[in-house]
């Protein structure tokens, strides 16, 4: 894996982690909350890139990985900026070379927010979402009830760790309180997420930034995989097949957990993440 740091003509930096071995489609990765080059399931995905003499890259969001971004910003559910600009650098440095996007949990969301704004225009051959929070604002309320609580505070302690550490290089030009004493995603997005970001309140950032209401406008074949077992999403909001695009292929399990899709035997376990994307993506890539 070779990483990549790009200036930008904003001020800031992208770092960019690729995988070129192969002469088939390119597979831009999209990572999930505080996620980065050794999460599972960027690390699943490259080993499939790989076996299937595919090329790769991932983008790390800004403020991620242990690295301080420059500016006053850092990166959220409905940020597709970054995403865009890599599209475009992708398409000029592999012209012709198919493009797919892969993107879970919060990186999903992003994905398929950014095909909804982008619709004809998006010039790329399919996609794959996993473990989509369709709505922001009930799954974050889900995340602070029974066992969900556990993993809420493993992204917060995380969430809190990179906060602190950004804002002793570059104070916030607001006051965001006693970052430790935050509990759960919801006040952070209050106090942190959405001032940083323009908007209002917590609330104003889930509802502008839900890829929910973008699903329509997708022009792009399109999966998304999602469970019902999924311990950190609301069920009742998975969107239902008259509130998406005739591109997109809804594909719900009953089993499944949050981007995990496990199966085979104890002693023989596989990911069918790995084995359904690439066949979805086949299906739909032209030569």
């Amino acid at each position: 894996m070779e990483k990549e740091r790009i200036e930008l003509d904003d001020g800031d930096f992208l770092q960019l982690f690729w995988v070129l071995e192969g002469n088939g489609p390119m597979v831009i990765i999209l990572h999930g909350l505080e996620g980065d080059e050794t999460s599972n399931n960027v690390k699943a995905m490259f080993s499939m890139i790989r076996k299937e003499g595919w090329n790769g890259v991932m983008l790390l969001n800004r403020n991620c990985g242990g690295v301080c971004n420059r500016l006053q910003r850092t990166y959220h559910a409905g940020e597709t900026t970054d995403l865009n600009w890599l599209v475009e650098l992708v398409k000029k440095r592999f012209p012709g070379k198919p493009i797919m996007l892969f993107g879970y949990s919060l990186g999903g969301n992003t994905l398929l927010k950014w095909l909804g704004e982008k619709g004809e225009a998006a010039g790329i051959d399919a996609a794959a979402a996993v473990s989509i929070p369709f709505d922001l604002s009930s799954s974050t309320d889900r995340m602070n009830r029974g066992f969900s609580k556990v993993y809420q505070k493993h992204f917060i302690d995380l969430l809190k760790a990179s906060a602190k550490r950004k804002f002793l290089e570059l104070p916030p030009p607001f006051d965001p309180g006693k970052i430790e004493r935050i509990r759960t995603l919801r006040e952070f997005d209050d106090r942190i997420t959405a001032p940083l970001h323009g908007f209002k309140d917590a609330e104003d950032y889930y509802s502008k930034s839900s890829c929910k209401g973008f699903l329509k406008h997708i022009k792009v074949p399109t999966l998304i995989m999602n469970s019902f077992d999924d311990p950190f999403l609301e069920t009742s909001t998975f969107a239902k097949i008259e509130e998406v695009s005739e591109l997109v292929e809804l594909e719900y399990h009953q089993k499944g957990g949050h981007a995990a899709f496990i199966t085979g035997v104890p002693w023989n376990k596989s990911g069918w993440t790995e084995t359904r994307i690439p066949e979805f993506y086949k299906s739909h890539w032209k030569d």
